[in-house]
């Protein structure tokens, strides 16, 4: 494989991870997603220790989810990012503004910070669900079209720098200022180990995306 092609399959290997992740935050599973997720493969050697194990305790749990899946997952998600059945403890709240405003409440700085940057590229937000912009689906879906137009100009190299910079200062920004300690929650109140592989995945793959930022700026 020449320089170009790994470069290109990099890109695209982060932003098929960034919609994957984010479909695994934005509802809960369904039928379809979870036949796909029975179908696929997970690598077994990984360069971060999160998000290899994330990735052995998905498999395990793929090989044996239970007699209702479907429903065991609607539950959890529901109790470990909603809060539903919680009236005291720990919930990992989906938001941005929850981890990084004095009273953890949604809709704060965080979420005019992120929206500005949508806008700034032209993007809208319209939700059937209405999410706040800083939900971390959202988050990482902007991180995904971030990819894509990368490999959309891949021949033009000042083009790419900038959009990798723009990546880069978007994760430090946001998701690494905050997703660390959601991860933690996760860990902290996920009854499957369906959603506590998420957590791992997650954590273990924005550690990583530091790095391979930093790697592919610098052989621009």
């Amino acid at each position: 494989m020449d320089e170009a092609s790994e470069f290109a399959a990099i890109i695209t290997n982060r932003e098929n991870l960034y919609r994957f992740l984010a479909r695994l935050y934005r509802v809960e599973v369904d039928a379809p997603l979870l036949q796909q997720l029975g179908e696929m493969g997970f690598p077994t050697e990984c360069g971060d220790p999160n998000l290899a194990e994330g990735y052995r305790m998905l498999t395990d749990w793929l090989r044996d989810p239970g007699s209702d899946p479907l429903t065991d997952l609607a539950v959890d998600y529901a109790r470990t990012f909603l809060g539903a059945g919680v009236f005291q403890g720990v919930v990992a709240n989906p938001y941005e503004s929850v981890y990084t405003s004095e009273k953890r409440l949604i809709m704060q700085e965080a979420r005019d910070q992120v929206l500005a940057v949508y806008r700034a590229k032209g993007l809208r937000c319209a939700e059937p669900m209405e999410l706040p912009e800083d939900h971390i689906a959202l988050e990482l879906e902007f991180l995904a079209y971030l990819c894509r137009e990368t490999l959309n100009v891949i021949n033009d190299r000042a083009r790419v720098s900038t959009l990798l910079k723009e990546q880069k200062e978007f994760i430090e920004r946001h998701p690494a200022k905050w997703i660390p300690a959601f991860c933690a929650d996760i860990a902290k109140c996920a009854a499957t180990d369906f959603y506590k592989a998420v957590g791992k995945i997650t954590l273990g793959f924005l550690n990583m995306e530091r790095a391979i930022l930093e790697d592919l700026l610098e052989k621009r």
